[in-house]
Order: structure tokens, then C-alpha cells, then sequence
């Protein structure tokens, strides 16, 4: 029998903070909070106003559902009077309480972010809007908070990221920029010197006559610094990853082989990064365009269209810029953004107020999200720095923050990336989306209905893979009543563990009972015992381990049984020969190996001869054993008569024994 217990999953979360918790009220809690206020997750069947009753000189009340699944609310009470000493009294004796999973104070939390000393980021508002120039307050991407987790430039297994901007042009002297250098390759000697298939492409590659010779252009080299601006260097802007390099492809416009011809550069390089484990080649993990035809539809451009696949199974997620018009892409068309390429991210144009830029194309199926894109501040020619406005500005935020996100992920978020990059690649692209801050502007217009936020996109990221991990083998019935039955796991996570962080949680029929797993001595071994139990008994368990960061992993409830009732068969298997009006016999054996006086009613099933059970001595036909002491056994046999058949003919059937006391065994 299966036990289903709802509510040992609601409260899991945040399970390990009671260890913390509970010890530190012990003495006078310091943190800042909210006067007034408590946070109780109470258990699933009891109602909110429940402890109301027996706090009433307080007059503790629920004010608001803050979890439903968890049956967390925040509840208010009077502290008129009331000094820190005896709050913390209060806190403990609700704690106590019977209804009571857990309860702590309401505490204030205050922002972390990490403020590159760039000179021009007060104009960033992109970046960080306080309300600059008439713009809303947090009308950003949320930059500050996500360069406290990354800033950019390797992933945590050493990959130099690289961003692959197709533009018109590039100012490679920039003090700025920082740009990719294939180093397998000489400049300017006339050799293919590494082989794929380009010549003197050290410096990146010009799609527009096939060579190394990259042209300068103020578009591009604006592009570049949306997307990778030297952070925190006490020059100019800061891009959307600090340290990640810029590949300048020069192939923005005029005709579709030109593109074929950029995007396939690319390709070229990533691929030759991934067949050589990092030798050659470069870890390109996502693209940027800014350009496209105005009403294209895509079934006219197939290998345009399907670039974008092909270089997603590499590991590439390419950005695209929407058209700078005010229409619906759904119905009204545009290459590439209504291109069906799950590994395409088509981004619109959103202002200082996180409103939709009025000459920025929408759809509610084709274009994926808004990011920042008017009147946005990067590098410019000459290295200088300006403003520009557009789509083609939105854009490179959404490939920054690809980059971004690969230097955030954990070790073993990229050694999965690098198994398989167009799966992961596809995990980095659903947390962009599931990361999005909803925006009216942009709800049922756009695929995500918001507008980038990278710091949401680097967290969802970090839990896919990253963070606290449990593996374990659920126990299955047991007969034994004299003995601790042992859980043993395994607990791993890319960063540490606090002390006291595993735990084993189990119902024996009275409740949840927590105990802290300790180490066997293997690395990462785990274990504690459920104290051993009475034949009949249906156990429930289940692990939970939280890591440094918070991040938490809570097994499945498992589930076994003190078994009272078991039986067996013996042999296993058996097998004979005969003639036509032959009988075949054979010799059979019932075990009674539970705990329990039992006994089983004989069946054969399966077969197409004519089969008989008689008793041990083959004299009297049976269908039941007699009563059988535990361990005891019961010898019995099964008769095949043989009918006219062909040499060779066969059948094959089941013999059965149900327990009389219960007829699930």
C-alpha cells in the first residue's frame, strides 16, 4: 500500500533554516525587521486563524497568504511595549506550537550589487535607472544585482566566452572593447595557417569580401559595447559582461549570401571549438544581428532561417533585432525575427519607462522579449562614446546577457553544456524568457509578455543543474523488526555546505521526525537510521540538503512497509520432457517468510495444458495450503498432462500463492 502525506513536501524549502534558526534566537536577534510582524508556515491541515486563539494577548491574527503550496503566511501581532527580550520569547513559544512547522520574524532585506567604476555609467540607465532623465525607477535590467554573481569573461571551467557581433564594421582599437584574436592564426601572411578554411582571419572576418581586413563603423563598435564594454576600468561604459571578448564579423546588410557568408564564419569557429575539446576555434555562445528585411517571410528565406538551428546545435544562441517599425511581425512578417529557430531571440525596443518604443515591431508568437534600446549610451568610432536609439540597441543586451549567464552557471551546469550545447543552450534561452520582469507594455505582444532581466535569468539558470544535490536508493519493504534500518545517500552540491545542512525526515505513523545525516566517510556520503519497527509498520521518508546559497534539494517522499505477510516459491524455474498422454510432474514448495501465521491459495496461470495442484504425495487435488507457521514450509505438486501435439510443441505457465491475510502478496 501506497501512503500519500501532502504536506511533508509543503514546508521542504526552507527546512534548513530552522537548524540556523531556532539556535539563534536563543540569543537576542539583531537583524533589522518589520515591526509586528511574523512569518509562519504552519501545517497543511490546520486553519490560519487557528493559532489566533491561543495567542490572544498578543493578538497575533494572519494578514496575508504568502505561499499557498507552502501554507505560509505573514501574521501580525502588537509589540506596543514589548522589548527585543520578550519578542524573542514570543518567537519561541509559537515556534512550539503544535501547528506551528516554523516561525521567524519578519527581517528587511537589503539589494546587493556589485558598481563598476566606469565614469559613464550614471548614463546607463539601461543598466541601473534611478530615475534619470525623467526614466522609472528600476526600468532596468538589473545589472548591478547580477554582476554580485558573474561579471563575465570564462565560464567556471575556463572557456573564454566570446560574443559574435555581425555588423558593418568595427573599431578594433578601441580602449574599451576588448576583441576575440584567433591566435592559430597569422595576420596578414596570406596562409590559411590553422585550417578552417579562412585566411588571415586573426582579427575576425569580413563577410563582405571574404578577408581579414576588418572595416571600421560606428554601428557596430556601439553594438559591441552594449554587449561586452570593459567593466570597472575607470573608462567610458560598461557592456553587459565586463570581460567577455567580441568577434567582430563584418556582414551587416546588402545581400542574403552575405549573411550565409557571416553567420557561417561563426558557425565555422564554434564548431571547431567544440571538435577540438578548446584547441582551436572559439567558444562562441551567442550571436548578434542587427539587421533583417522588413516583412520577410520565412518560408522565402529557408537557409537564412536555418542557420540559426544549425548553430544552435553548436551551443549558439543568436540575438536578433526586430524591425524599427510599429507593426505586428505575427501577421506582417520580418527576417529573421519571424524565423521559427527556437535558438533565435527576437527582441523588441523598451524605453527609460519600460514602455514599448513606438517604432519598435511587435507579435505575441514571434518576438520574444523587450530590452533596453532608446537612447542607450555605448562605445562609438574614434573611442568615443554616444547614444543611440533602435532595435539594433535591444538587442546586444539580450547577447551580453547570454554571455552573462555562462560565466554565472556552475561547473557542472557547463560540463553538461559542453555533453550537449544545443540542449543547455535551450536551458540558457527559457530562463532569459522565464527571467523577464512583466511589463503591461509588452504583455500579449511579445512571447515572454517582459522585458530582460538578467539578474531573475542568472538564478533560474544556477538552479538547473547548480546547487544542492541528493542521490539516493529508496529502501524497499523490509521484514526485519530488530534492526535500525540505515538511509544512506549521497549529498553534493558546486559550492559548500553549512554545518548541519542535510537532513532525514520520517513518519512511522505519529508524525514527522527531523534528524541531521552524518557523514559515513566516504566523500559526500550521508546516513542516519529509522529506528527499527513492528511487523505492519508503513514507513515514509525523505531527504532534504540546502547549500551556502540557499539552493535546496528535497527528494521524492519514499515509501516502505514492515513487512507481516510474505510468501515464496520454490524453484524459481523448472522445466521437463514428455510424450503425447504423458503426465509431467513436479515438485513445488511454499514458504510462509513473513512474520505472521498465514496461509495461500494455490493457482496456476498462463498455461494451455491441462494442469492440476495435489498435495505433496500427488494423491488428493488441492487449491489452498494448510495454515503455516512463519518460516514454516508446504510442499506440494503440479501435474501436466500432455496432450497430442508436434514434437516440440511447448507450454509454459505461472504458478501463484496469495497470502489469505492479505491479497496484495
Amino acid at each position: 500500500m501506497n501512503l500519500i502525506i501532502v504536506k511533508n513536501t509543503s514546508y521542504l524549502a526552507v527546512l534548513f533554516i530552522v537548524g540556523v534558526f531556532i539556535q539563534s534566537i536563543k540569543s537576542e536577534d539583531l537583524t533589522p525587521r518589520v515591526n509586528g510582524e511574523l512569518i509562519i508556515q504552519i501545517f497543511d491541515n490546520q486553519p490560519p486563524l487557528s493559532l489566533s486563539s491561543d495567542f490572544s494577548s498578543y493578538q497575533l491574527r494572519p494578514k496575508e497568504l504568502l505561499s499557498r503550496r507552502m501554507n505560509i503566511w505573514l501574521y501580525e501581532y502588537s509589540f506596543n511595549n514589548m522589548k527585543a527580550a520578550d519578542e524573542t520569547v514570543f518567537l519561541e513559544n509559537v515556534s512550539r506550537h503544535s501547528r506551528v512547522a516554523l516561525a521567524q520574524f519578519n527581517h528587511e532585506v537589503t539589494m546587493r550589487s556589485t558598481i563598476p567604476n566606469d565614469p559613464l555609467l550614471v548614463n546607463q540607465w539601461n543598466m541601473n535607472n534611478t530615475g534619470q532623465s525623467g526614466g522609472t525607477v528600476d526600468a532596468d535590467i538589473d545589472a548591478f544585482e547580477a554582476w554580485d554573481s558573474a561579471t563575465g569573461g570564462t565560464t567556471a571551467l575556463g572557456d573564454q566566452i566570446v560574443i559574435a557581433v555581425i555588423d558593418g564594421g568595427f573599431d578594433l582599437n578601441h580602449a574599451d572593447l576588448s576583441f576575440f584574436k584567433n591566435t592559430l592564426d597569422t595576420p596578414s601572411n596570406g596562409i590559411d595557417d590553422d585550417s578552417n578554411g579562412y585566411i588571415d582571419d586573426y582579427n575576425g572576418w569580413n563577410a563582405y569580401n571574404s578577408t581579414g581586413n576588418i572595416p571600421g563603423d560606428n554601428h557596430g563598435t556601439h553594438v559591441s559595447g552594449i554587449c561586452a564594454a570593459k567593466g570597472n576600468n575607470g573608462l567610458g561604459v560598461v557592456g553587459v559582461n565586463w570581460n567577455a571578448k567580441v568577434m567582430p564579423v563584418a556582414g551587416s546588410g546588402t545581400n542574403e549570401a552575405l549573411v550565409v557568408r557571416a553567420y557561417g564564419y561563426v558557425l565555422e569557429m564554434r564548431k571547431r571549438y567544440n571538435e577540438t575539446n578548446g584547441a582551436a576555434g572559439a567558444f562562441v555562445v551567442a550571436t548578434n544581428s542587427s539587421f533583417g528585411v522588413d516583412l520577410g517571410q520565412p518560408a522565402n528565406f529557408p537557409i537564412w532561417c536555418a542557420l540559426y538551428d544549425s548553430m544552435g546545435a553548436a551551443g549558439i544562441l543568436s540575438a536578433a533585432a526586430t524591425a524599427n517599425l510599429n507593426i505586428d511581425i505575427d501577421v506582417q512578417g520580418d527576417i529573421p525575427t519571424a524565423c521559427g529557430s527556437q535558438y533565435m531571440i527576437a527582441v523588441t525596443n523598451t524605453t527609460r519607462t519600460d514602455a514599448r518604443n513606438g517604432g519598435a515591431a511587435f507579435g505575441a508568437t514571434t518576438i520574444d522579449l523587450g530590452a533596453p534600446g532608446t537612447s542607450i549610451m555605448s562605445t562609438t568610432s574614434g573611442s568615443s562614446y554616444g547614444t543611440l536609439t533602435g532595435t539594433s540597441m535591444a538587442s546586444p543586451h539580450v547577447a551580453g546577457a547570454v554571455a552573462l549567464m555562462y560565466a554565472a552557471a556552475c561547473p557542472e551546469f557547463i560540463s553538461a553544456y559542453h555533453a550537449d550545447p544545443a540542449a543547455k543552450a535551450l536551458d540558457v534561452l527559457d530562463a532569459i524568457l522565464d527571467g523577464t520582469d512583466p511589463k503591461p507594455s509588452l504583455a500579449g505582444i511579445t512571447v515572454s509578455g517582459g522585458r530582460l532581466n538578467i539578474w531573475k535569468s542568472i538564478g533560474l539558470i544556477r538552479q538547473t543543474i547548480c546547487g544542492a544535490r541528493i542521490s539516493h536508493v529508496p529502501l524497499e519493504n523490509v521484514d526485519d523488526t530488530l534492526n535500525d534500518y540505515e538511509i544512506l545517500c549521497t549529498v553534493s552540491s558546486d559550492t559548500t555546505f553549512p554545518v548541519d545542512s542535510q537532513f532525514l525526515f520520517y513518519d512511522v505513523g505519529n508524525g514527522w521526525i527531523k534528524d541531521t545525516l552524518v557523514l559515513t566517510g566516504p566523500p559526500n556520503q550521508y546516513h542516519e537510521y529509522i529506528p527499527a519497527q513492528s511487523p505492519g509498520t508503513v514507513i515514509q521518508y525523505y531527504l532534504v540538503a540546502t547549500d551556502d546559497r540557499g539552493i535546496s534539494d528535497t527528494t521524492n517522499t519514499f515509501t516502505f512497509k514492515v513487512i507481516d505477510y510474505l510468501v515464496t516459491l520454490s524453484p524459481v524455474t523448472d522445466s521437463g520432457t514428455g510424450a503425447a498422454y504423458d503426465t509431467a510432474w513436479y515438485s513445488l514448495t511454499v514458504t510462509n517468510a513473513g512474520l505472521l501465521e498465514d496461509s495461500y491459495q494455490l493457482d496456476i496461470v498462463g498455461n494451455s495444458w491441462a494442469m492440476n495442484i495435489w498435495d505433496g504425495s500427488g494423491t488428493t487435488i488441492i487449491s489452498a495450503t494448510t495454515s503455516l507457521l512463519p518460516d514454516s514450509t508446504y510442499n506440494f505438486t503440479a501435474s501436466v498432462a500432455i496432450p497430442v501435439a508436434t514434437a516440440g510443441d511447448e507450454d509454459i505457465a505461472q504458478m501463484k500463492a496469495i497470502s489469505a491475510a492479505n491479497a496484495s502478496i
